[in-house]
């Protein structure tokens, strides 16, 4: 599939997220921005092998927390804004593979239920981070970041 028929396909909610084969995506790029979508079921099965940016995924959706921690993300560069405006977001994604990612500008953004721990991950390639937690207002982990 291309990302116009991906993003076809989850603007329809009747289909079942873990039926769609993204084996060979490498945008996913607001994907999911703004989407009033309510169950994300399915979407643990995905396949985010070859995927570069996730940048602003499910931007604006207030109601994803779905466990992702399975995924491969270790060819994403960007992540900017990636979970931005999910209000309730809070799955541990602290086995992530985040040794390629260049910007993550944002990444939980006013994600007003986050409070993981991601002190494991290596951010040495990182070098946007600017207001990366930035109104995440439960967020009781303190962060020392440190160049591997």
């Amino acid at each position: 599939e291309t990302k116009e028929e991906l993003k076809a396909l989850v603007e329809d909610e009747s289909i079942y997220l873990g039926d769609i084969d993204t084996s060979k995506i490498t945008d996913m790029r607001e994907l999911f921005k703004n989407s009033t979508r309510t169950d994300f079921s399915g979407i643990e099965k995905w396949d985010a092998d070859k995927v570069t940016t996730m940048e602003g995924m499910f931007w604006g959706c207030e109601s994803f927390n779905q466990d992702i921690s399975k995924w491969n993300v270790s060819s994403v560069k960007t992540m900017a804004c990636m979970f931005a405006g999910c209000k309730t977001f809070n799955q541990d994604i602290s086995g992530w593979d985040m040794s390629n990612v260049k910007n993550m500008s944002g990444m939980f953004y006013c994600c007003h239920s986050f409070n993981q721990d991601l002190s494991s991950w290596d951010v040495s390639s990182v070098e946007y981070m600017d207001f990366m937690f930035y109104g995440c207002k439960n967020l009781k982990q303190s962060y020392r970041i440190k160049r591997r």
